[in-house]
């Protein structure tokens, strides 16, 4: 069972894709402001590769110079921060018009490093991720806000990073850490799908679409309409490193840019 996101409490999930008409974002960045905490909006459009990645970050965040423009030098950069002259604050980074990403090479290692910036924040952990008691403890989330494509369809892309896991609840995709066994761990991560969604790849190779969308609904405890997207998000992906295969060329070879 996966967990309600909250961008007003120091748990997971850390990073939430979200259809923008969807009404929770605007409900919970409410609840944040008025407990005293950061809201801020950086436009998905303008980061077309990493560098404008780090670009955005260091404008809106007022990153010190000597920020190296790296992953690890972001994650390191975000865990340090300690708002706009007002002590520790607790802060949510909304990334509007975030449709393009989906396409974007960068996109893992960017949602990795967001997720563990704020597993570090919110559990009193230093850089390294190790327990710091001195550490104020700041909830952090960011929130990837998507204009025409559905959540789901990242939930492919997602699940094969290298230390996230994802779930989907209300049409909304969830991502956190698979740590649960290490310091400031997440127990939430346990129940949660991680790892390349392969288990109907011998389907989808072999055209049995139907089985293949049955696989996705029951494993990933999903609607038919989301099955339908990773479905297509899947097949994809297996088109491109089995260019000769058959089965799967009649399906569409973009996943769906409409909401569930």
């Amino acid at each position: 069972m996966t967990t309600e996101p909250a961008l007003t409490e120091h748990r997971s999930p850390w990073v939430v894709f979200a259809s923008a008409a969807d009404p929770w974002p605007a409900s919970e960045t409410a609840a944040l402001v008025r407990r005293n905490g950061l809201v801020l909006r950086l436009d998905g459009r303008k980061m077309r590769d990493s560098a404008s990645v780090f670009r955005a970050f260091a404008r809106d965040l007022s990153f010190p110079g000597h920020f190296g423009h790296t992953w690890d030098a972001l994650v390191d950069r975000l865990h340090d921060w300690r708002g706009p002259g007002q002590g520790d604050q607790d802060l949510a980074i909304l990334i509007e018009h975030a449709d393009d990403l989906l396409d974007a090479d960068f996109l893992e290692p960017f949602v990795s490093a967001l997720a563990r910036a704020a597993r570090n924040s919110g559990s009193r952990l230093d850089g390294d991720g190790e327990p710091d008691q001195s550490r104020q403890r700041t909830a952090q989330h960011f929130v990837f806000l998507l204009d025409h494509t559905a959540p789901v369809a990242f939930m492919e892309k997602m699940a094969r990073g290298v230390d996230v896991a994802v779930a989907l609840s209300d049409g909304r995709l969830l991502v956190t850490l698979t740590d649960v066994d290490r310091p400031g761990g997440d127990p939430a991560s346990d129940p949660w799908t991680a790892g390349p969604l392969s288990f109907a790849d011998e389907e989808i190779l072999n055209g049995m679409t139907i089985k293949a969308i049955t696989l996705f609904r029951d494993h990933l405890g999903c609607s038919i309409h989301e099955a339908m997207n990773i479905l297509r998000s899947r097949s994809e992906h297996l088109r491109r490193e089995h260019p000769d295969a058959g089965g799967g060329g009649a399906l569409p070879t973009t996943p769906a840019r409409h909401g569930v």
